[in-house]
């Protein structure tokens, strides 16, 4: 047997006895808050991963293959991703809502649509498909309606989510994430009296007597 097939036999192997460990063993090294976490790197679930929960995957590396289904915002989302590293395929579409974990802050609104992904290692070549909902709303620690938003993503420079939002006579945004370089550019316009005008005051998002919208978002 050559060296390269003993090399490859030795990391499938490796890859097998690693993903046979039971999750929680790894519970501990993951920077955010985890609770009821179970099963085994191949195919686990958990009650909640920091601001996330329930969440499920299945990684299936001979394959080229894994999924998760994950509970955020009060929506659920089910992400695909194949062929990875090479020429891979990836996929975002919401789900049959269901109990999601309990957050501060809280949207609702039951989202449509598909996002489709192509690429080959970290770049994306091509995407396709946009998320959308009519009646997003906040529904916690007080409720106020949104509007309609929409969500896509952009392959041509980088990778871009690009957002809308608007609710007929109260305010309108647009949302240019650039998600490599981890910041987002957030403009818009609230009319005079909008439900949503004190709560920007409020966060300082808005300056008073202003009615334009203009913010800077970075994460790490």
């Amino acid at each position: 047997m050559s060296r390269r097939r003993w090399l490859w036999v030795v990391a499938v192997f490796g890859l097998s006895v690693l993903g046979a460990l039971p999750a929680r063993w790894f519970g501990g090294l993951l920077p955010v808050q985890v609770q009821g976490l179970s099963g085994s790197l191949w195919h686990g679930q958990a009650r909640q991963l920091g601001d996330v929960g329930p969440l499920s995957w299945q990684w299936q590396p001979w394959r080229l293959y894994a999924e998760a289904n994950a509970g955020f915002q009060g929506q659920n989302w089910q992400l695909s991703l194949s062929g990875w590293p090479w020429n891979w395929r990836a996929t975002l579409e919401p789900q049959p809502l269901r109990g999601t974990l309990a957050s501060g802050y809280r949207l609702s609104g039951d989202w449509q649509g598909r996002v489709e992904l192509q690429g080959a290692g970290s770049t994306c070549t091509a995407a396709q498909g946009q998320l959308r909902v009519s009646q997003l709303a906040l529904s916690a620690p007080w409720s106020l309606a949104l509007g309609e938003s929409s969500l896509h993503v952009d392959c041509s420079n980088g990778l871009h989510l690009l957002g809308q939002l608007s609710l007929a006579g109260q305010h309108q945004a647009e949302l240019d994430a650039d998600l490599l370089a981890r910041r987002a550019q957030l403009r818009g316009r609230v009319e005079p009296g909008a439900a949503l005008q004190p709560v920007l005051l409020s966060a300082r998002w808005l300056a008073p007597e202003s009615t334009e919208l203009e913010r800077t978002l970075t994460w790490r």
